[in-house]
């Protein structure tokens, strides 16, 4: 291998609930919001809708990309469907940004 080349390996991503949906519900506040995530295996899990896994994130582009991030740590992102709480006008620029990257909305 020649000096300076970098050696290519491929990296396969595993999701954990990658042969299913998952549906995230989005409290919307003014500074921050509150998603839970839901599917059949995390019910399973969890045994009760309370039980399941909560993430909380700033009303920012940053805090969006961390909703983004956490979601892809479960399903692709094809794969997952994003309810939002319609509370004034602050639910606008997460639904964009979410639109952006194909996620149903």
């Amino acid at each position: 291998m020649p000096t300076g080349a970098l050696k290519r390996t491929q990296v396969s991503v595993v999701f954990p609930l990658a042969n299913e949906s998952l549906y995230v519900g989005v409290d919307i506040g003014k500074r921050s919001h509150i998603a839970g995530f839901v599917s059949k295996t995390l019910l399973q899990r969890h045994e009760r809708f309370e039980g399941c896994p909560v993430f909380a994130f700033d009303q920012s582009r940053e805090g969006f990309r961390c909703l983004v991030d956490r979601i892809q740590t479960y399903v692709p992102l094809a794969q997952a469907y994003v309810m939002v709480e319609k509370t004034g006008h602050y639910h606008k620029a997460l639904v964009q940004y979410l639109q952006e990257l194909d996620v149903s909305v």
